[in-house]
Formats: structure tokens, sequence, C-alpha cells
């Protein structure tokens, strides 16, 4: 285990380092830079123009920019915003907690609702069935940001005494900080734990059919023992797979609602500084992005020798 893990650890290096380059040269084709966006409308003189460039470094090739930048990123210097003129690293942790948080909420949501019904989808069959994943069609159909606009449009409607934009810090409040971000965590919620329900319910319906559950049911075993110990835990390898990837993929999700919730997360800071062509916030926000997921693969892949005892890594 110990060596698997120490495997995948050092194949994340390459990965991360095809990562920033790839963040580095889709960044600087795309039309305009931070002096450019910074000038906006306003009329100003190339030689103005040139000279912002040059202390910002922008007039450097584009090797030696990387060179830099990614020599820094190894010792723990992200570099410097161009927007605040601050260290990345510091604007990036606090609202790093933000996202995790909101990520984490969502997770839970997703994860309880997704293995519920997808339980009971394939428990219960008949009409419990239809409806579960009639609902999961909706939902799949429906992207997150289309929900979040509708919870948005249905609170302020008719629910105005429900803030909605009201985002509080958790060191401040902390049942105000989960109260603001419950609605946020419904958006995200809803379309990830379409997967892990479909994937739930093929997972149980495939493994009551094998011959150890019928067995089980044979000696007369409880429902309840056959259920937790035979059913669940041999058809959550699957799960975990989907469960792991998804939640990956909420990191993904979160830029659009929080701009939409107007939380201040990693989302909207991204967001934000794509908007202004802050090359090292994005450079940055990638990077540790791209971190966190593939960190979640090998938790994942411990996950599963944890849970199932046929798979080995030795």
């Amino acid at each position: 285990m110990i060596r698997m893990v120490a495997t995948r650890l050092a194949l994340t290096l390459p990965i991360l380092l095809g990562v920033s380059i790839v963040a580095f040269v889709l960044m600087r084709t795309l039309p305009g830079d931070f002096v450019q966006a910074s000038a906006g409308t306003t009329a100003v003189s190339e030689e103005v123009l040139q000279t912002a460039r040059h202390n910002l470094g922008l007039d450097r090739p584009l090797w030696r920019q990387y060179a830099t930048w990614i020599g820094g990123a190894v010792t723990g210097d992200l570099g410097t915003s161009f927007a605040t003129h601050r260290p990345v690293v510091g604007e990036i942790f606090p609202r790093l907690a933000v996202t995790g948080e909101l990520t984490l909420i969502a997770g839970l949501m997703a994860m309880t609702l997704g293995v519920a019904t997808g339980l009971a989808s394939a428990r219960l069959r008949g009409t419990t069935d239809w409806v579960v994943r009639g609902f999961n069609s909706l939902l799949l159909a429906v992207p997150n940001f289309v929900i979040a606009t509708l919870i948005v449009l249905l609170f302020g409607l008719y629910f105005p005494e429900v803030g909605i934009f009201n985002y509080v810090a958790f060191a401040t409040d902390p049942r105000g900080n989960l109260a603001s971000l419950l609605l946020p965590g419904i958006s995200l919620a809803l379309t990830v734990s379409v997967t892990i329900s479909e994937n739930t319910r093929a997972a149980v319906l495939e493994v009551a059919s094998q011959d150890y559950v019928m067995v089980a049911r044979a000696k007369g075993l409880r429902s309840s023992t056959v259920l937790l110990h035979y059913l669940v835990r041999n058809a959550l390898t699957p799960v975990i797979t989907v469960t792991g990837l998804q939640l990956a993929a909420l990191l993904g999700g979160s830029i659009l609602i929080e701009t939409i919730f107007t939380i201040p997360g990693m989302g909207q800071y991204l967001f934000d500084s794509i908007s202004n062509r802050d090359y090292p916030a994005i450079q940055a926000i990638v990077l540790v992005a791209a971190t966190i997921v593939l960190l979640m693969n090998v938790v994942v892949d411990i996950a599963y020798a944890r849970v199932d005892a046929r798979v080995s890594y030795e």
C-alpha cells in the first residue's frame, strides 16, 4: 500500500508540470492581457502600455516567464497578483477554505441523496424505481447553474425573508455560515447525486444476483444483515470510484455557483482573474485545483483496498 501511494504521488509531478504548461500557454493565447484589461475603454498611448508590460515582466520571452513562475511554484511561491499586488498564496488559501467547505457540504448532500435514492430504486423497484429514475433523468438534463438560477428566483420571489446573497464567514457566525451555504450546496449536489444514484442502483442490482447473496438469504439471515454486509459493502467499489470523481468535479462546478450566489471562494476568484487577465492568479488556481483532483484519485485508490479485500496493490 505504501509503495502504491508513493508511486502514485510521484506520478502526479509530471502531470502537474503538464497542467502548468497548458494553463500558462492557454491564458496567453487569449486576446488581450492584464494591461489592456486594466485600461478598458480609456485611451492610453502604446508607450504607456509597453511600460506597464515591462514593469510586470510581460515583455519577456514566454519561456523565461514560465521558468520564473514554475521555479517559484516549486518553492511555494505562486507569484504576485497583477490586480492586488499581493502574493497569490495569501489570496488563494482563504478562498480555498470557503470552496472546500462548500464542496464538503455539497458532497455530503450528494452522497446521502445519491446512495439513498439508488438503494431505494434497486431494492423497492416498481413505482419507486420509476420515480427515482425519472427524477434523475430530469436533473441530468438540467445544468447546475440553471438549478442555481431557479433557486435564486424561487426564494427571491416567494421567500424574500431567506437571505440568498448573504455569505457569512464561519469564524463570525458558524450557524449563519452553514445557512448561507445551504442553497449553493443544494445547487451543486443535485446534479452530482444523479450519477451516484444511478451507479448505486446498478451496483446493487448486480451484486443482488450473486451466489453469496442468495446463500446468505437461504441461511435465513436478517434482511438488514444481508443488505449491509453482503449487498452494500460489495457494491461500494464502483460507487466509490464515481463518488470520488464527482467530488473532484464539484470544484469545477463551484465556479458558476459561487459567482451566482456571490460566495468569495476559489470559483469566484478564478472568474474575476480570467476577466482581468490576472495570469499568476489563474495559473495558481489551476495548479491547486489539479493537485486536489490528483490527490482525490489517490484517496479513491486507497479506499478501494479498505472496502474490498479482493483489491490488492502489493
